[in-house]
């Protein structure tokens, strides 16, 4: 008998094959956020992620909002801290 977890992932949609994309130049200018959604089903930047431009995240709304007071709940200390490496 199968498990119910394998019995899941056999109703899956098969995946298709990723496109691994070699060079920046492959990469298309985008006029909105579902064209770059829908190229990303399809094409992977795994290899040239190192040549990749970083922006920083900007965080707004409710997220920001919900973020804002977790902090100030905790005065900025962590509630979990790594244990102390023995020298």
């Amino acid at each position: 008998m199968k498990s119910a977890s394998s019995v899941r992932n056999n109703r899956r949609k098969p995946r298709k094959d990723l496109i691994y994309v070699r060079s920046l130049a492959e990469v298309p200018d985008f006029g909105s956020d579902d064209e770059i959604a829908a190229w990303y089903q399809t094409h992977s930047t795994v290899l040239i992620h190192d040549q990749l431009e970083s922006l920083p995240a900007k965080v707004g709304g409710k997220l920001r909002q919900r973020v804002l007071s977790r902090r100030r709940a905790t005065n900025g200390v962590r509630k979990y801290r790594h244990p102390a490496r023995s020298a």
